[in-house]
């Protein structure tokens, strides 16, 4: 993970420090112009809807991310983790299961993705769940990185691609 880091966290600074800076423009409206500015975006805060999406992005729950390119690559890729509630007995959410500061192997799918049986396999935490939203329907397995980041999703019915798959994607995030 420390190999991408100046990769993904750099967009991130910048977007808080143009965030920021934007924020303060608009409060220290002086002009009539920058005065209407900040009224209409103070109309356009009170639409529920553009509330959330700004309070997720001034939280920094949508700072970006590169996007992945790889074919074939989930959209959730390198999302963070939100609004993933399990249908698992006592743990409403996945976020209790990351205390442990290792990847964590969420299978969906219904038939469990195989254990890798490579050393890699002391590396994450494995639990089985059921995802309660629509969203992840077609999602049989998810990794999740240490910082709550999707580091893999698998739509893939067969465990045995899946474990391979997902070990291919351990090795390049614990190497």
């Amino acid at each position: 993970m420390l190999d991408t880091y100046d990769a993904e966290r750099r967009p991130a600074a910048r977007a808080v420090i143009d965030n920021t800076r934007a924020q303060l423009a608009l409060f220290a409206a002086a002009s009539p112009e920058q005065i209407a500015l900040r009224e209409v975006w103070s109309a356009a805060l009170a639409e529920p809807q553009t509330n959330r999406q700004w309070a997720r992005r001034i939280a920094g729950f949508d700072d970006p991310l590169p996007a992945d390119t790889k074919p074939g690559a989930h959209p959730l890729n390198g999302t963070r983790l939100a609004g993933l509630a399990l249908d698992t007995a006592g743990v409403p959410t996945a976020h209790p299961l990351m205390h442990h500061g290792r990847p964590l192997l969420l299978d969906l799918g219904g038939t469990r993705t195989p254990c890798p049986t490579d050393s890699l396999e002391q590396q994450a935490g494995t639990i089985n769940a059921e995802a309660a939203h629509p969203i992840w329907r077609d999602v049989t397995a998810v990794l999740i990185r240490p910082d709550a980041r999707i580091a893999w999703v698998s739509t893939d019915t067969d465990p045995q691609r899946r474990a391979a798959d997902c070990l291919t994607t351990l090795r390049t995030l614990c190497r």
